[in-house]
């Protein structure tokens, strides 16, 4: 059996149904899906490294597609909201991927343990987001992380260790200079990731893209490229989709009427609100719910 099918077979005999599933190992989970999808489906992924084992799959960032099928990954930096389709799926052979949330403290831990250079400060990173091929040295330590799963205690201890050695493994990969500039509180990207992080906690709040950059300490304009560079959007146009996000969860999830959840992320206007959901998502939140709700 080679690696893929190794890979798959573990996810699989891991994910019993279809679904996102959360495991025994921090920040590690696994998704089986049996159905294609015909549509774009908007989303937002925070910082995570996101590996096809079965299946295909790609992401829309503004004009760029990202594509990624089985033994591809994909890195993302910082939070963004993307468009993304599962392109290889059925119930004989569903889309596998196994998702890792990247927690900054292990990142910055293995840059200092492993005496990254401090030059990597001058590395420019142009976007928050990268698709990769996995080496051998990924794929090894993944079927290992999987492996642990089947044993609690292992699953616990060496669990840790194996994803900690699969980052590290990333992080000396072909685009790992990426997540290495990340950490750095000087570079602008990581400037950039600390407003976005802020907009993640603060969406409903009034923000103001002068606030916004005097918090990275940068220019309107320098602070409006970096950003743009990163997330492939402007700073309006980000906070927008958050926020429609953030209403859309209340909706479908909290049973909150349209112009609750609207005022709920920040929209004075309810009116302003629903013609943009409906650019957004492409249905007005009535329809939304009616097509989303069980029948």
């Amino acid at each position: 059996m080679n690696f893929d099918q190794n890979l798959a077979t573990l996810v699989d005999k891991l994910t019993p149904i279809s679904g996102v599933h959360t495991t025994a190992i921090k920040n590690l989970s696994l998704v089986k899906i049996y159905d294609k999808m015909l549509t774009r489906v908007p989303v937002i992924y925070t910082p995570c490294i996101y590996i096809v084992v079965q299946g295909s799959k790609s992401a829309l960032l503004g004009s760029e597609v990202f594509v990624y099928d089985a033994l591809n990954y994909l890195v993302l930096s910082v939070p963004l909201p993307l468009e993304c389709q599962i392109h290889e799926a059925s119930e004989e052979k569903p889309y596998l991927a196994v998702k890792i949330d990247i927690d900054k403290l292990l990142l910055s831990e293995l840059i200092v343990e492993t005496s990254a250079s401090r030059t990597t400060q001058l590395i420019k990173a142009n976007s928050g987001i990268f698709v990769s091929t996995l080496n051998q040295d990924i794929q090894s330590t993944l079927a290992r992380l999987l492996a642990y799963l089947d044993n609690q205690k292992q699953a616990q201890i060496l669990g840790k260790l194996a994803l900690k050695e699969l980052m590290f493994h990333v992080l000396n990969g072909a685009q790992g200079d990426l997540l290495k500039a990340f950490v750095y509180q000087d570079r602008h990207n990581f400037q950039i990731a600390k407003v976005i992080t802020l907009i993640q906690h603060q969406y409903s709040g009034n923000l103001e893209v002068a606030t916004l950059a005097a918090k990275a300490n940068m220019s309107q304009s320098s602070f409006y490229t970096y950003f743009k560079a990163v997330t492939s959007t402007s700073p309006i146009q980000y906070i927008k989709a958050i926020r429609l996000h953030a209403a859309r969860r209340h909706i479908l999830f909290d049973n909150l009427s349209a112009s609750d959840a609207a005022y709920n992320v920040g929209y004075s206007s309810p009116s302003q609100f629903s013609r943009e959901y409906r650019r957004f998502f492409g249905v007005r939140p009535s329809v939304d719910v009616q097509q989303t709700s069980p029948h």
